[in-house]
């Protein structure tokens, strides 16, 4: 038999779970009914009444018009107050640091971007990385609206202990990030990948939002990815799970070495700096030399199309997932003429079992400072289910 504590602290735990099941049907399928509420989450009508009442006393939860019923009462439909709740997202880059304040409906309401000559020390980023914040605060409606600051790193990023691990365009290395941040500004402060970040945001209520186990890939200045399984994104043992830029892919006269160490890397030419690296183009004169037709720039496309292909081929078979999600600057400038190369491809190469995966693409890739702020709209929904333990 457990212990009274024990059992005490199961039952709380188990009602946070319940809440933000609750919270999270309201925003995701909002406007929502107390009935439908209970018929999607199991939940009793009584605890369902119960956890609305507490959230429309701390003006989460809004009631809309009744609409009619069939018969009796006329259920009155929920949603979130997203238009007055906000957070603020910050992209730390090696040359500038971006940020936005944004509402829970992905309104932009505020911008501001810092250029940055260098980094002098290790905690110089921090300095310019505050006067940003500074100025979104400045334009937060109320006191408590503000949810939190989500920060987009490329790097190697601890986002369970709020920490860098590695970024060396900013003398990071293990920095406490977080830590440092939520003593300044007593607000809840979340850390990701710039690749993790875009599939969180993605699968909470973007192209990736009716996805059990999915795979995100950015073919930006490197490569990136993110891997969701069972609706979970999975970082692996040291935080670099999804890391596809280091994926083999090349051989022959297009094997170069990567920066990793290693030679035949999809990001040594399937990347925008390694194409310029590598390939000797700048990503714009590559799409210009496609068009006009260029001998050796239309040779090179094809060795890239196929190692990439076949890449994703192998990862679809590997992972079985049920969408795959393309986005990145490669992509936004050869989108037209790669995509439905690869979709080809790899409808050609994997197995019969895994034919039922959706290919999608963001025509667009997204302002990281946005996405940071949608990562505190996530984390604010989010179900604590590996905290939960009987």
């Amino acid at each position: 038999m457990p212990l009274k504590s024990e059992r005490t602290t199961s039952n709380k735990l188990l009602k946070s779970i319940n809440q933000q099941r609750v919270l999270r049907l309201i925003y995701t399928d909002g406007p929502i009914s107390r009935v439908e509420l209970a018929e999607k989450t199991g939940l009793t009508q009584q605890t369902i009444t119960n956890i609305v009442n507490r959230f429309l006393e701390d003006d989460y939860v809004l009631e809309t018009e009744p609409v009619s019923g069939s018969s009796g009462r006329k259920p009155i439909p929920l949603i979130v107050r997203s238009n007055e709740m906000f957070a603020i997202g910050i992209e730390i880059a090696v040359k500038y640091i971006r940020g936005a304040l944004i509402d829970f409906q992905h309104r932009v309401i505020k911008e501001f971007k810092i250029d940055v000559p260098v980094y002098e020390s290790k905690d110089h980023p921090l300095d310019f990385v505050r006067q940003t914040i500074d100025e979104l605060l400045q334009h937060v409606p109320k006191t408590g609206q503000l949810k939190g600051i989500g920060c987009s790193i490329q790097g190697l990023v601890d986002a369970k202990q709020g920490a860098v691990i590695y970024s060396p365009g900013l003398r990071w290395r293990e920095y406490p990030l977080r830590e440092k941040l939520e003593s300044l500004y007593d607000l809840p402060v979340y850390l990701e990948n710039d690749a993790n970040l875009l599939a969180l945001v993605e699968n909470l209520n973007g192209r990736l939002a009716g996805s059990v186990n999915n795979i995100t890939i950015k073919f930006d200045y490197g490569i990136g990815g993110a891997i969701v399984l069972n609706n979970q994104l999975c970082t692996g043992a040291t935080h670099v799970a999804g890391e596809f830029g280091h994926y083999k892919a090349f051989a022959g006269k297009y094997l170069h070495k990567c920066h990793c160490g290693a030679s035949g890397c999809m990001t040594t030419l399937a990347s925008v700096s390694g194409l310029k690296r590598n390939g000797g183009y700048a990503i714009e004169t590559f799409g210009s030399l496609l068009d006009a037709g260029d001998p050796q720039a239309v040779a090179l496309f094809a060795a890239i199309e196929e190692a990439a292909g076949l890449a994703i081929s192998n990862l679809i078979t590997i992972f079985n997932p049920d969408h795959v999600l393309f986005t990145g600057k490669l992509v936004d400038v050869l989108g037209q003429r790669l995509l439905p190369l690869l979709r080809n491809r790899i409808f050609a190469t994997i197995p019969d079992s895994c034919k039922g995966v959706i290919l999608e693409h963001l025509p667009i890739t997204p302002d990281e400072s946005t996405l940071a702020g949608g990562l505190v709209i996530n984390r604010f929904f989010d179900v604590p289910l590996e905290s939960f333990s009987m």
